[in-house]
């Protein structure tokens, strides 16, 4: 497929979405030309595998085998660092949002908080804390850089530096429910009770 087509990468992810359709979120996860097959054990792993090799020999799609990783406990994908039962940040866009200086004006604002809401499952109450700068980006409000939207943007990369940790849910052990509401969010967090007086983070909906 050439590159550069408007309709490509549209194109070529229906594609993929079309001939792994048996095995989309039983084994397989598909972005575009990223495969990530994911299993409980090595022998599962190893027909997961043949399964996709198949489906990819049997339509002529090749891979590079130095571009291939295989058996990895941990996995670097679409900005997340996966592992077994756990997802996280990235800790690339953890440094980048880090070192990220404060806006001037509203398309860096905006470049700004589209790279941190695509994190906002990991911060509780994102929608609240967020408001102060989500608000200058408003049709026709003045750019005012405060003191609040200061404080605003070094509580976000603070809460993004922290690196929370999502988890799936172990039903053998307690949870606290979290809940918080105003004017213009509501949230939920689900957190996993741990004997070190520590929580893990499981849902955040916003």
């Amino acid at each position: 497929m050439p590159f550069g087509l408007t309709n490509a990468p549209a194109t070529f992810c229906t594609l993929m979405n079309r001939l792994f359709h048996s095995y989309l979120d039983q084994f397989v996860v598909v972005y575009l030309d990223d495969i990530v097959v994911y299993s409980d054990n090595m022998e599962d792993h190893v027909e997961h595998l043949c399964k996709v090799f198949k489906i990819l020999l049997d339509n002529e799609l090749y891979v590079k085998r130095e571009k291939c990783s295989f058996a990895q406990p941990i996995v670097r994908f679409l900005g997340h660092t996966i592992s077994h039962g756990k997802i996280q940040m990235d800790s690339d866009k953890i440094a980048a949002i880090n070192n990220w200086e404060a806006p001037t004006k509203v398309p860096e604002l905006r470049s700004f908080l589209g790279l941190a809401n695509y994190y906002r499952r990991f911060i509780f109450n994102y929608s609240a804390i967020a408001a102060p700068l989500t608000d200058l980006l408003k049709k026709d409000r003045a750019w005012n850089w405060s003191a609040a939207c200061q404080a605003t943007f070094e509580r976000l990369k603070l809460a993004v530096t922290q690196e929370p940790v999502l988890a799936l849910p172990d039903f053998s052990k307690l949870f606290e429910i979290h809940t918080d509401a105003s004017d213009f969010a509501i949230a939920i967090k689900n957190a996993r009770l741990h004997l070190r007086i520590t929580t893990n983070v499981v849902t955040v909906p916003d």
